[in-house]
């Protein structure tokens, strides 16, 4: 017998008023900031911070609205995501949870690090793969989205390392190629070793691709560091933009949930552990309304410690609130932001109110499953070896890995959950766990 929920997607109407709506929310979304770019600045200005943007090595940190400026910024945010919808679009794909994650995905990291240049080829890579296997690529456009964060391995060797232009290009995008290739197949395997208890599957994938990069690079003398190229003086204007944009996002639900918060309850139930569809399970109202509430809960955090707005902490509260389709939600979220929050404060290295400890911060709500599967005070726990951990990677990968917190949470969930599958089901036995179980599969 099917759920109730599942007939979203098997009776014909209700599929495509649902897609509809899906889709006039991502279009929205790509408009909206699109729009603020085209007003913030001339089209001339916003053309050549665009090609600034496109032309730049584009590795960790590099904030697109101090190199390109904040109407090209915008743009390209803008330009990205309509991409991206309009990829999913042609290729029929229905857009579940983990659609709306991967293109909020993409369009948050377009505020720093992916661009116009150097995503193509990645989702090029993937396509050959899906040709390659005989299947439909709509199975791994998904997987080509998220994938992109590999993008500035593409704009690195392009533009980063000093080869000339031509030679650089065909190099780069050979490596994004091959890239994009192998992303299907490892993503499959990586899955097994954090046993889908953090929500950047492919984030953890990609930093193992790009330490593998960038070990090859520096064994032949190119020298790749992260960087740090950040804005200061748009704080206001993006917590006002942030704010009104995840305000629309939950009345929009409100709206499309016929005025209820029928679902929300479903959402706040769920563990999150991957994959949990929040659109299938709940509805594209409850689950609009759930990302609006995660968005401005992460902007609330940022503010009350003290933290200033720039392109890759606006960035990063865009992709998580992506995610919030795709398994987080404030109850699971918050204990793991309270570990953050008391390691930030008993740390000596980071202040917390840095880019990158509020990047990480952010991030770091991907081991939400965490909290929701065994409980808040192991949510605490994971946030809290979250930040021990996440500044230690970097170096690893020189920045050619977006998803850093992704590479982190992997590793965290990696070690933390066989121990705590161990300690906590083992002195209630096994019909504790198997009732649990159940649970989950419901």
């Amino acid at each position: 017998m099917k759920n109730k929920s599942d007939v979203i997607y098997i009776h014909p109407k209700k599929r495509i008023i649902s897609q509809r709506k899906n889709y006039f929310y991502l279009i929205f979304t790509g408009v909206f900031f699109l729009i603020i770019g085209l007003l913030s600045d001339s089209l001339s200005n916003n053309l050549v911070g665009l090609m600034v943007i496109m032309t730049s090595p584009s590795n960790l940190l590099t904030d697109y609205i101090a190199l390109g400026g904040f109407g090209s910024a915008f743009m390209n945010v803008g330009l990205l995501t309509l991409s991206s919808v309009l990829l999913a679009y042609r290729h029929k794909v229905m857009l579940n949870g983990a659609m709306f994650a991967s293109i909020l995905t993409v369009a948050g990291f377009s505020f720093f690090g992916k661009n116009l240049y150097n995503s193509i080829s990645i989702i090029l890579g993937v396509y050959l793969y899906a040709h390659f296997m005989h299947k439909p690529f709509s199975q791994y456009v998904m997987i080509g989205l998220f994938g992109s964060a590999l993008s500035p391995v593409v704009s690195y060797i392009t533009f980063g390392i000093g080869l000339p232009l031509l030679q650089g290009a065909f190099l780069g995008n050979l490596a994004g190629l091959i890239v994009g290739f192998l992303l299907p197949i490892l993503a499959v395997q990586t899955l097994t070793f954090h046993r889908g208890f953090t929500l950047y599957n492919i984030g953890f994938t990609s930093g193992l691709i790009a330490m593998l990069v960038t070990g090859i690079l520096r064994q032949f003398s190119y020298s790749i560091e992260v960087q740090s190229i950040l804005s200061t003086d748009h704080h206001r204007e993006l917590t006002w933009i942030i704010f009104l944009f995840f305000l629309s996002t939950a009345l929009c639900g409100f709206f499309f949930n016929s005025f209820k918060l029928k679902g929300l309850r479903e959402i706040f139930e769920s563990s999150g552990k991957l994959t949990t569809d929040f659109i299938g399970t709940a509805g594209i109202g409850a689950t609009l309304i759930n990302m609006g509430l995660v968005g401005l809960l992460l902007l609330s955090y940022v503010l009350l410690i003290g933290g200033v707005l720039n392109g890759p902490v606006t960035g990063g509260i865009i992709s998580v609130a992506g995610f919030s389709s795709f398994g987080s939600h404030v109850k699971n979220c918050f204990p793991i932001l309270i570990g953050i929050y008391i390691a930030s404060i008993l740390g000596t290295m980071h202040d917390m109110t840095q880019t990158t400890m509020l990047v990480a911060a952010i991030f770091g709500t991907g081991l939400a499953p965490i909290s929701g599967f065994y409980g808040g005070v192991y949510g605490v726990i994971a946030g809290f070896l979250h930040i021990t951990l996440v500044h230690n990677l970097s170096t690893l990968h020189g920045g050619l890995n977006l998803y850093n917190s992704g590479f982190s949470t992997g590793f965290i969930a990696g070690i933390l959950v066989p121990i705590l599958e161990n300690f906590t089901f083992t002195g209630k036995g096994k019909n504790a766990h198997g009732k649990r179980a159940i649970k989950e599969d419901h």
